[in-house]
């Protein structure tokens, strides 16, 4: 048994956790137990989480044959699903809604933000399980956020495509996509950026220009190959860029301007509402035609379109020996580990460098390389290996695991069976997509805790998120939404107005624990298979036997009909082991 150090320093992280290979099982009917764990943790790593019979499946497929396929797949098109939804709307589809609950002509039916529907079904429902995890994890990088910014509608599942194209797409695509974004035009303020004018005196934004290095690529400080810190001879870091390749870069980056009918340098998004979700473009007259010197040297000539010094600095930014270990220790951190070894970092980074094809930047092959490495599979430091979940995937997770379904069967489902979270909900958990607080996401690749975690040099991201607040308003969350009935967390979201204005909502959801109430009358059959879906098999003797006992002591003779009692057992032992380390923390 291991004490690891950073359950001593977080009082999270778990004595004794099992580590398990992630080997392709051979093909048989049944998966044995080890198999079915390695697939359940796998799940946890690549997707939002898996129900029993999608566990056996991905058992059963072998866990290479699964990655292949999930690596093959066509990612999800948020903007496809938000003309779906605004194609209902128009074709008068919710007609039924209204004459259900007898809504008058002249009162309204509203929706909640068509981003919101198309993320949560995406998620919720969507088979590119892999792609959504990688771009929420991208989210977390290139972060622009709803909190920050207002957008017309469309920018939002346009900015997200951006992130699903990336996750399996190349590396400088991505880089491209987000410069020519307009929401990140508008986040970072490099729309409508113009040249310098000394005269005025007026100078370009450098907000841009500084981000895209800091935290789009290359990091403060130049990195060894292995994500390391390179130190100059005095043992010192050494700066990756200074105030003038910022300068410089910010002279590239002019000339930005919403495209569009109505186009025009110096138009907001409003003035360009229809055609707001459309990449920026640049404008001659606003760029700085001058020579340039960008960071690591490169020189880019006077005279260039400026389209040319985009790409010219693009590729010096992708090209930068930084960039793969910067971004793929990231990704790592969210997918697999807070504290990778070196070696783990320079392995993935050499696949970033290269996928063995020459390419530089694949995204399939790194995500590939991250999953599959044989640190992610026997880690060489099991006491520091490992990550705090993030709060909003502890959510989602239950909801896939434990699929949602309609409370009353009679109510009017959503057209196109499109609904959404009701992310109001999720503000106790500080977490909702695409609403940082600011560029710096929600939290740091770098926060480590005070204590013996940043004695140890190691780092705890999400963990920035984790205090006395969030932890009892995450508790309570899943304690009503397990338990009540109508007070799960996603609810239906479609709301209607009555006659005096007052505004309701039209149904709710909640989660189907149909598979598990068989299960039920035996404490010990119940708890093991929950411990497989939800802990990958890691749940200790001793929550083991608390959790049993507890469970046996609601009585199934007390209830009319045994088979609520049998949900309040499933319910109750669901929400103790979203409390327990061994669901809250993945390694």
């Amino acid at each position: 048994m291991r004490s690891s150090i950073v359950s001593r320093s977080a009082h999270i992280f778990c004595a004794g956790l099992l580590i398990l290979p992630m080997l392709a099982p051979l093909a048989w009917a049944e998966p044995t137990q080890e198999e079915l764990e390695a697939a359940s943790r796998l799940a946890a790593r690549a997707t939002f989480g898996m129900s029993y019979e999608q566990i056996v499946a991905m058992a059963e497929q072998g866990l290479d044959e699964w990655l292949v396929e999930q690596l093959d797949m066509e990612c999800t098109s948020f903007v496809d699903i938000e003309q779906e939804i605004r194609d209902m709307e128009e074709a008068g589809e919710y007609d039924e809604i209204r004459e259900r609950f007898d809504i008058n002509e002249g009162n309204s039916i509203w929706f909640v933000d068509h981003f919101d529907i198309a993320w949560t079904n995406a998620v919720l429902y969507g088979e590119d399980q892999l792609c959504q995890r990688v771009a929420w994890a991208l989210s977390q990088i290139f972060v622009v956020s709803r909190k920050q910014i207002g957008t017309p509608p469309y920018q939002w599942t346009t900015y997200y495509d951006n992130l699903m194209r990336g996750a399996f797409g190349n590396f400088r695509e991505l880089l491209k996509d987000v410069t020519y974004s307009a929401q990140m035009g508008i986040m970072l303020s490099h729309v409508n950026n113009s040249r310098p004018r000394p005269e005025k005196p007026r100078y370009p934004d450098e907000n841009y220009a500084r981000e895209l290095m800091q935290l789009f690529s290359l990091g403060l400080f130049e990195l060894n190959p292995d994500g390391t810190d390179k130190l100059d001879g005095n043992g010192a870091t050494i700066p990756t860029y200074d105030s003038q390749d910022i300068s410089e870069l910010a002279r590239v980056m002019t000339g930005f301007a919403f495209d569009g009918e109505k186009a025009s340098f110096g138009n907001d998004q409003w003035q360009v509402e229809t055609d707001a979700h459309l990449p920026m473009i640049l404008f001659k007259w606003h760029h700085d035609k001058g020579r340039k010197v960008i960071v690591g040297g490169t020189e880019i000539p006077a005279g260039q379109e400026p389209e040319e010094d985009v790409e010219q600095a693009l590729d010096a930014i992708f090209e930068h020996a930084n960039t793969g270990p910067f971004i793929v220790r990231q990704l790592i951190q969210h997918l697999v580990t807070s504290n990778p070894t070196s070696d783990y970092v320079q392995r993935v980074a050499e696949v970033f460098a290269d996928d063995g094809n020459g390419q530089r930047g694949n995204m399939k092959q790194v995500v590939r390389a991250i999953l599959t490495d044989s640190e992610a599979q026997e880690p060489e430091n099991p006491d520091t290996f490992g990550k705090l979940k993030d709060p909003l995937i502890r959510l989602i997770s239950l909801d896939r695991m434990f699929p949602l379904k309609l409370e009353d069967p009679d109510e009017p489902f959503w057209p196109g069976g499109l609904h959404s979270y009701n992310f109001h909900n999720f503000s106790g958990v500080e977490q909702v997509p695409l609403q940082a607080p600011h560029v710096f996401n929600f939290y740091s690749p770098f926060y480590s805790p005070k204590g013996e975690l940043s004695d140890s040099a190691l780092v705890a991201p999400a963990f920035q998120l984790f205090d006395m607040q969030t932890t009892i308003a995450a508790s309570n969350l899943l304690w009503s939404g397990q338990m009540f009935s109508g007070s799960h967390w996603t609810e239906w979201h479609l709301y209607y107005d009555d006659e005096n204005g007052e505004s309701y909502p039209v149904g709710r959801y909640v989660p189907d624990y149909g598979d598990y109430l068989e299960l039920a009358d035996s404490s010990e059959d119940l708890v093991e298979r929950l411990n497989l879906v939800m802990c990958y098999g890691r749940m200790t003797d001793n929550a083991r036997s608390l959790l049993e006992l507890r469970i046996r002591r609601i009585d199934l003779d007390d209830y009319e009909d045994e088979d609520e009692g049998r949900h309040d057992r499933v319910a109750f032992a669901v929400w103790y082991i979203t409390n327990l380390p061994e669901f809250n923390v993945e390694t």
